[in-house]
This record gives C-alpha cells, sequence and structure tokens, in this order.
C-alpha cells in the first residue's frame, strides 16, 4: 500500500472514531435544570442550576405561560448563558418570577442549548398576597 493511501486510511479511522464519540457523548449525556427555589410567588428571585450541556453551549431558559414565553436572563446576556467546560451554568435571573403570570399554578421552564442539548424542571407559582 502507497504511503500516501495508508495515511489516508488512517485520518479516515480517526475521523469517523472522534465523530461516533462525539455523537455518542452528546446523546449519552442527560442534561437536567433545577430551579431553586422550586416555588414562590411573582418577584420572588430564583435560580436555575443546569448539568450535562455541552462545555461552551448556550443556553436560553424559557418559561412558557401560555402563548407567552418568558426568556430568563442576566444582565447584558441577551436572555443567553453559557455552559462551563464542565457542561454546567448557574443562571440568577434579573426580575426573578415575572411579576406578569397568568396567575398561580405549576409551570414548565425549559434549557435549550444551541447545540440541542434540552432539559426540564417545573416552577409552582404561588399565589399573590
Amino acid at each position: 500500500m502507497k504511503k500516501s493511501t495508508y495515511t489516508a486510511v488512517l485520518l479516515a479511522m480517526f475521523v469517523t472514531v472522534f465523530c461516533v464519540s462525539a455523537v455518542s457523548v452528546a446523546v449519552g449525556a442527560e442534561a437536567k435544570l433545577v430551579v431553586e427555589p422550586s416555588e414562590g410567588m411573582p418577584g420572588d428571585k430564583i435560580v436555575f442550576k443546569g448539568s450535562g450541556f455541552l462545555p461552551g453551549e448556550r443556553v436560553r431558559v424559557i418559561l412558557n405561560d401560555g402563548d407567552v414565553p418568558y426568556a430568563f436572563g442576566a444582565v447584558g446576556t441577551g436572555g443567553v448563558t453559557v455552559a462551563g467546560e464542565d457542561g454546567n451554568f448557574v443562571l440568577e435571573p434579573r426580575g426573578g418570577i415575572p411579576k406578569v403570570m397568568s396567575g398561580p399554578g405549576t409551570y414548565v421552564v425549559e434549557a435549550v442549548g444551541d447545540k440541542g442539548t434540552k432539559a426540564e424542571a417545573e416552577l409552582k407559582i404561588l399565589p399573590k398576597e
């Protein structure tokens, strides 16, 4: 076998193994989202903690209230947080729980990464006092 052909075959094998490994990591990782505290009234401060995202993945944290999506973000981030090299993030959004929620109840909060990673958690909105 010629040296250039041998090199090409080795390169093709390396690329194949690398691509399959990268897909396995992305599919095998189970992303999680935690809301702390898990319940509160509109205006209360909350913190979102995500894990299992891809390193450097840009993540949006969104709560849907019927047809109205609320995107959570920190000042100056454009509503996006970035997972660290360990795949984790902590988001302390400005404003806390939206003050204009349609009413008390349990809502689903989604963390959606730009590389396809997703996680969900529940947030219980208590009645305003």
